[in-house]
């Protein structure tokens, strides 16, 4: 599905048949307010079955009570006990990169991607739950299905790729999610295992989430993040000189995730365009962390403009969880990234970007080392 941005802050768009917000203001009204939902079940025309206890595809009070037991785990203040780990694991991951090739020299070229922005949301992921080597290679060979269920308008084979890898995942996690109950060790998954309100369904759903779009989204982020940086050199002091800020422009201006879907439980009235009670709505998130009523010219990168709130991790009760976390991990990698390569330059002027409906990312990002 391609979904055009609009000129105007909502229209109605016939070839996908639904409405497009592209308005900052009318897409964080329909992310926060009442009367939307985010369960695709809801839509009697364009029903698909979504996996059970995903808070993602959850509205209240169901998300409610669940968002109230997973929370915890997801503060800033529990997130950054996490920062020397995810540290050690960007500098280790950091080590490989222009690895000894065949001749034993260094290689000249490196796939980013691949070879970075992969690694490491998977390496933390994989030491978070504590799963070992066998638990990481199940997550990188399945986490490629999982994120085609997140995609807004999924194909059937979509869905077939990401029930198969999330049955993959469920069917590792559940015997060790059983065997943490019995004998935790403090990790993530012990202390979510732990919690009495938490059904196992509801537990490996949780985590089966956070490996799809968690991994995702902090892939595509660095990814972008480094490409930018590298089209306009200028930008690296500012993000070496405040990388907190660094990252939440890079999130404005490359925003990870594209779309966010949604559908009206009641009627709505959006930026004087009525809205009825059934209808779908997909809100471009990249249009809108573009608009110019909310963004000083909002085209031009600055990491060192004074923050505004985006959305590039929704509003809402349904605010990513894991934002935290990945801001965390695409300040410590892109920070030691251009400390240890200052003149990390990519190969091709335009890489290849991924073919996505949803996700905002490369599919490969050729780089050299260049003169340090």
């Amino acid at each position: 599905m391609s979904v055009a941005a609009s000129a105007e802050p909502v229209a109605w768009d016939a070839h996908i048949g639904a409405f497009v917000v592209s308005g900052f203001e009318e897409a964080a009204r329909v992310l926060r307010e009442p009367g939307w939902s985010s369960d695709p079940r809801t839509l009697a025309d364009r029903p698909f079955e979504v996996p059970p206890g995903a808070l993602l595809f959850m509205d209240p009070p169901d998300h409610t009570r669940l968002r109230r037991l997973l929370s915890p785990a997801f503060t800033p203040r529990a997130v950054e006990r996490l920062r020397p780990r995810v540290a050690a694991i960007a500098d280790a991951v950091l080590d490989g990169l222009f690895a000894e090739g065949p001749s034993g020299d260094p290689a000249d070229e490196s796939d980013l991607m691949s070879e970075v922005a992969y690694l490491v949301p998977l390496a933390v992921i994989a030491e978070l739950f504590d799963v070992g080597a066998e638990g990481a290679r199940v997550f990188r060979d399945q986490t490629p299905g999982l994120v085609r269920m997140l995609e807004v308008a999924p194909t059937a084979e979509d869905v077939a790729r990401g029930a198969e890898a999330s049955n993959e995942v469920m069917m590792f996690l559940l015997p060790l999610l059983l065997e943490r109950r019995e004998h935790p060790r403090g990790d993530f998954v012990s202390e979510l295992a732990a919690i009495p309100e938490l059904s196992l369904e509801e537990v490996v759903a949780t985590c089966v989430l956070l490996l799809a779009a968690g991994h995702e989204t902090t892939a595509n982020l660095i990814g972008n993040g480094a490409f930018a940086l590298m089209s306009d050199r200028t930008q690296i002091a500012a993000l070496h000189a405040d990388p907190a800020r660094a990252v939440e422009e890079l999130l404005r201006a490359e925003t990870p995730v594209k779309l966010a879907g949604r559908a009206a439980l009641t009627d709505h009235d959006l930026g004087g365009t009525r809205v009825p009670a059934g209808s779908r709505v997909v809100i471009r998130l990249d249009a809108v962390n573009r608009d110019p009523r909310r963004f000083p010219d909002p085209d031009r990168l600055d990491l060192a403009r004074e923050p505004v709130p985006h959305l590039a991790f929704g509003a809402g009760h349904h605010y990513c969880l894991g934002a935290a976390l990945a801001r965390l991990e695409t300040a410590e990698t892109l920070t030691r990234l251009f400390a240890r390569f200052p003149g990390l330059t990519p190969v091709d002027a335009e890489p290849r970007w991924r073919t996505s409906s949803t996700f905002h990312g490369l599919s490969e990002l050729v780089v050299r080392p260049g003169a340090g």
